[in-house]
């Protein structure tokens, strides 16, 4: 696939650290929506474990949930641990916001929302019993 080709498929934005690098900043890919799931899974779970509520206090977010949220961002940016450690809490709150604004768009909330029940139906259709439960009463084998 051609590089333009995949700068259409997965756009991204430039930006600029304190330091002078520019880090291209992309909306994670489909293959690694298992970690990526996890991790935000992990974000929300800390966030909802304190009462904060919602998201909308990135502060607040950070206080609780601060390595989750270096979890979640070290995984699309493909930077380690240590990266994180070097760069400006400026540069840091920027990432972080970019990453929020690209995949958590009002489209993918939609197409979750609507994976998300559809997933439901039908696992309350395959949990129905298919026979009768089994009793501790005589079968017809018994009764001869």
């Amino acid at each position: 696939m051609p590089n333009d080709e995949l700068k259409d498929l997965l756009p991204g934005e430039d930006y600029s650290l304190e330091a002078g690098q520019v880090l291209r900043v992309k909306a994670i890919g489909f293959g690694k929506l298992p970690r990526f799931s996890d991790a935000v899974s992990n974000l929300f779970k800390k966030v909802q474990a304190t009462d904060l509520g919602d998201l909308s206090n990135m502060g607040a977010v950070f206080k609780v949930a601060f390595e989750e949220v270096v979890q979640v961002m070290m995984l699309v940016l493909n930077k380690d641990r240590e990266w994180f450690d070097g760069i400006s809490v400026a540069d840091g709150i920027g990432l972080a916001e970019i990453i929020v604004r690209q995949n958590i768009t009002e489209k993918t909330k939609k197409n979750l929302a609507a994976l998300v029940s559809k997933g439901g139906s039908l696992l309350r259709t395959q949990s129905k019993p298919l026979s009768a439960p089994a009793t501790d009463g005589k079968t017809s084998s018994d009764i001869r």
